[in-house]
């Protein structure tokens, strides 16, 4: 049976061990994704289903691509445990950071690690099915593991803000982001970060995500969750009520 997911923080971990580039903010996600992770990373200044289709057939690939007509952040593309991320070159440098972790994530968490668990699981030979080469055996089919994984190609389209989407798919993307802030702006790192901002109290929540998207460099929104949580947990004095009131009042 496959078991759930590590935890974010060791996925995290293991993606960065041996690259040296953890310790270096913002991080280079781009390089470290070369070096751990049978990926390439292809920018394109517009990005649709049609701008990776054409790029995919100028290098003989073939791939039914979902319907979708409307412009990308990014696109995941893996067949036979290799593949591409796709993102729009026309985006800032911070939006594409935080665009390739969100496809990374979709990599580790939605195809390597069902994959990793399916192949140790029933053994190597099971990688034909994964990929789509043969069809599975009646034994294999029963096996319950194989209905946790999705066989052949795995396609994900990233749709810019605005598109709409289902609640099990926002939910899906709600994860991909939170292993996507993990990789590039760990929750040990941006908490050391917030307590060593100066005068983190009395800064607007905005200003407190512009200096975490400064640091990071990630879009300042990626950051929202994060600090309005920890202004919602964050004990409240009088005096701080008093100068609140006076604030309101003047």
């Amino acid at each position: 049976m496959v078991t759930s997911s590590p935890n974010l923080e060791v996925v995290a971990q293991e993606f960065w061990s041996g690259t040296r580039l953890e310790s270096t903010f913002p991080r280079n996600l781009e390089h470290a994704v070369t070096l751990k992770l049978p990926l390439a990373c292809v920018k394109l200044p517009v990005l649709t289903v049609q701008t990776v289709e054409q790029w995919l057939a100028g290098r003989q690939l073939v791939l039914p691509l979902p319907l979708h007509h409307y412009d990308l952040l990014g696109c995941l593309v893996v067949q036979r445990g290799h593949g591409f991320i796709f993102v729009c070159s026309a985006d800032s440098a911070d939006e594409q950071r935080f665009t390739l972790a969100h496809e990374v994530a979709h990599f580790l968490k939605d195809y390597l690690w069902p994959r990793q668990q399916v192949i140790a699981a029933l053994g190597g030979h099971i990688t034909d099915v994964l990929d789509g080469a043969r069809m599975a055996t009646p034994a294999e089919r029963a096996a319950a593991i194989l209905s946790r994984v999705r066989l052949g190609a795995h396609i994900h389209l990233l749709p810019r803000p605005g598109t709409d989407t289902d609640g099990v798919i926002a939910q899906t993307e709600a994860r991909a982001d939170q292993l996507a802030l993990e990789l590039i702006a760990p929750r040990e790192r941006i908490n050391s970060f917030l307590q060593n901002l100066p005068a983190r109290e009395a800064m607007h929540p905005q200003a407190v995500c512009a200096a975490l998207a400064a640091f990071f460099g990630l879009p300042a929104y990626a950051f929202d969750a994060i600090v309005r949580r920890r202004d919602e947990r964050r004990p409240v004095s009088f005096l701080e009520d008093v100068r609140a009131a006076l604030r309101r009042h003047q």
